[in-house]
């Protein structure tokens, strides 16, 4: 069972808990008394995997595993003789190798007595193990007695419950590395045989284990994150905090597979002078990296140390690991380096953007083994010196514009000179490239012309798709020809080669929409054109491959027309209003793949005229039956030559327009009430507008003449 921190482990309690685990079937285990977190020691109750018992009335066999009850002691059977039994248990015991064992009880269930008044002492041995040539004439060497257990006269009997101490057996078991471990219950020598005295015990028998294995030595050291050394010659620490860290190792766990809690301590000290031993704690679990940093203060410049760790769970402590060496070097090469280039010379001129050579010279300086460098604050890089205090050379390719190299000298620590900084100036190599790309499957021409001399091709690609090349004329121009093949965004790459394999490479970016081209007769995109009733025939052509069918949406009238072979289709749309109109149109392909969306918004021409009503109006009823009214018709499009109207139901008639696109159609109800006049405006290249309708009250004779 595992115990936690700060459970209680006294014989009374623990006791307890096990008499009521075994009044139940315990599977061998681990059983959680707490539900506190992982535990620091474990108790485990391990089951018997094995019992037998001799018996004096057969004195040369040996009873093994059979099912029933275990008798100890001796007893009458119902022929009246005389039994004398010794009984063995033995246990596997291979998972306590290593450990340390605190505490060991065998606990048995007594299921049956002779005689309950009588309560003999029952004695614990350890033997060795019996085999099936074992018997009461030749028992099982019988190695140590560990313990007696003699329960009170008031104690239930058959006892649930009997425990003898076994502590010592398992130790000497696991001293000698033994993976088993055999114990046997039997009566005092003295009143063995006596008949009255004799009890029974349930075979299923456990022995409830308190152990605890020490932490294991922790592994894979590293000092500052890098493996530790161990022999010359030791790794170098710059200045700076230290940090030293170890994989942490236990193999307790709980049921749950919780894990101890290990405190770590982790050791430093100048080899030089083990004395001054400066340690740090940590903590963590089995399988953790563990760190302990100790403070740049901690160490002196120029001086070998040495560290080690161990862990420690609440119970034992484990050993200490390995040594790791160490040597601090504080202070760098005391000069900057010496920065030159014949490519890049820092004469403030402008040199081609080109691949071009750098040495970096320490001028000499005995620690200084290799150099630090960085162009325009990017990445950051090394390279050895040809000797110590000697120099290096580097190529670099610069980008265009003022350029700034920043190197330092370093010594076999790491550790920095002051900085060197060199000024250049890199001039445009790429190549310059004239045009653009719009549209999807439409060839483009680009111009491009050199930055560098001596330039024979060019390559270029767009991204995703196969490179390509052409060759440049005798000044060093060429003309490329692009097709797109999808839509998106899209880089272009043209790279300039010269005669020696120069390279520089220039790249633009276009934006290229899926959305299809729409055209249309009649209506013009932002104009004002056609009228309500006047069909237009709009037409879609796809920047997209394998295109089906098309969405379409006129305001909020939607519908789907499907693609020709070509990729095609056309829409023929008359509105039934004037006004802003806008079309969305989508392109969908094979797989269902939907364009972006395309635009086109038109205004529709108002063709139907303005009627007014000079006597009639629609809101109150005047006039009357015979009373002559004037209705003023009007239309603001150009070219309006005539206006076709009727009165209710009468036949439709025709009146021209003045100059101004208007008229005055004077008509005589011949009855009161509503009426409608519906005109048509006609345009001079016979296009007809639909029909506007005016309705309108005419009043009854009698009140016509009371509001006269």
């Amino acid at each position: 069972m595992a115990l936690m921190p700060g459970t209680t482990t006294s014989a009374g309690p623990v006791r307890a808990l096990l008499a009521a685990a075994l009044s139940m079937t315990v599977a061998g285990g681990m059983l959680t008394l707490t539900a506190t977190p992982a535990a620091a020691y474990d108790m485990r109750y391990e089951k018997n995997i094995s019992w037998a018992y001799t018996d004096a009335h057969r004195p040369t066999k040996i009873t093994t595993d059979q099912a029933g009850d275990v008798p100890v002691g001796s007893w009458k059977d119902d022929r009246g003789r005389k039994h004398t039994a010794r009984a063995y248990f033995t246990f596997d015991i291979s998972r306590y190798r290593g450990a340390d064992i605190e505490r060991a009880f065998l606990t048995a269930k007594e299921t049956s007595a002779v005689d309950c008044s009588k309560r003999p002492g029952v004695e614990l041995w350890r033997t060795a193990a019996y085999t099936a040539k074992s018997s009461w004439a030749k028992p099982p060497t019988e190695l140590a007695k560990l313990s007696t257990a003699t329960l009170p006269a008031d104690a239930s009997c058959p006892a649930p419950y009997v425990e003898w101490d076994a502590t010592e057996g398992l130790r000497q078991a696991l001293a000698e590395d033994a993976s088993s471990l055999t114990l046997a219950l039997r009566l005092p020598a003295g009143v063995e045989a006596d008949p009255a005295l004799g009890r029974r015990y349930t075979s299923a028998v456990g022995i409830s284990v308190d152990y605890n294995h020490p932490p294991g030595v922790p592994t894979e050291q590293q000092t500052s994150g890098t493996p530790c050394t161990t022999a010359e010659p030791y790794q170098f620490e710059r200045s700076g905090d230290l940090a030293l860290s170890a994989i942490l190792h236990d193999q307790d766990k709980n049921a749950a597979g919780g894990t101890d809690l290990l405190n770590t301590t982790f050791a430093l000290w100048p080899v030089d002078e083990p004395t001054a031993r400066v340690e740090r704690t940590g903590f963590g679990r089995d399988g953790d990296r563990d760190t302990a940093v100790f403070p740049s203060d901690t160490l002196t410049h120029d001086r070998v140390y040495a560290w080690q760790v161990r862990a420690a769970d609440s119970r034992a402590a484990g050993e200490w690991s390995g040594l790791c060496y160490f040597r601090t070097d504080f202070e760098g090469p005391a000069t900057a380096p010496i920065v030159s280039s014949t490519d890049f010379p820092a004469d403030g001129s402008w040199h081609p953007a080109l691949p071009g050579e750098f040495t970096f010279d320490a001028g000499a300086t005995p620690d200084a083994v290799g150099f630090r460098y960085q162009l325009d604050g990017g990445v950051v890089a090394t390279v050895p010196a040809d000797r110590a205090g000697g120099s290096a050379t580097v190529t670099l390719r610069p980008d265009d514009g003022p350029r700034s190299l920043s190197v330092w000298s370093l010594d076999a620590a790491g550790n920095r000179s002051p900085e060197a900084r060199y000024e250049f100036r890199a001039s445009d190599v790429a190549p310059i490239v004239t045009g653009r790309l719009t549209e999807v499957g439409v060839p483009t021409t680009f111009t491009v012309a050199p930055q560098m001399p001596g330039v024979v091709r060019y390559r270029f690609n767009l991204d995703g798709d196969p490179e390509q090349t052409v060759q440049a004329e005798a000044d060093g121009t060429a003309t490329l020809t692009v097709t797109a093949a999808r839509a998106g965004s899209r880089t272009l790459s043209v790279t300039s080669v010269t005669a020696d394999g120069v390279t520089a490479t220039a790249t633009s970016t276009f934006q290229l929409t899926t959305a299809p081209k729409i055209s249309a007769t009649v209506y013009q995109q932002g104009g004002t054109s056609g009228g309500q009733g006047v069909p237009g025939v709009f037409t879609f052509t796809p920047r997209q491959s394998d295109v089906v069918s098309y969405r379409y949406r006129f305001g909020t009238v939607t519908g789907t027309v499907a693609a020709a072979a070509d990729g095609t289709a056309s829409v023929t749309w008359a509105p039934t209003k004037a006004g802003l109109t806008p079309l969305s149109v989508w392109s969908v392909d094979r797989d269902g793949t939907q364009s972006d969306s395309a635009n086109f918004t038109f205004f529709v021409r108002d063709l139907l005229p303005s009627i007014q009503g000079l006597l009639y109006g629609p809101s109150t009823a005047a006039g009357g039956p015979g009373q002559a009214g004037d209705f003023l018709i009007s239309s603001k499009v150009p070219g309006t030559t005539e206006f076709r109207y009727r009165f209710d139901d009468g036949p439709e008639q025709g009146i021209g327009a003045d100059s101004n696109g208007g008229a005055v159609v004077t008509w005589i109800p011949e009855q009161a009430g509503s009426h409608t006049l519906k005109v048509r405006t006609v345009l001079g290249d016979g296009t007809v507008s639909q029909e506007r309708a005016y309705t309108f009250l005419v009043a009854e004779a009698a009140e016509a003449e009371a509001g006269k």
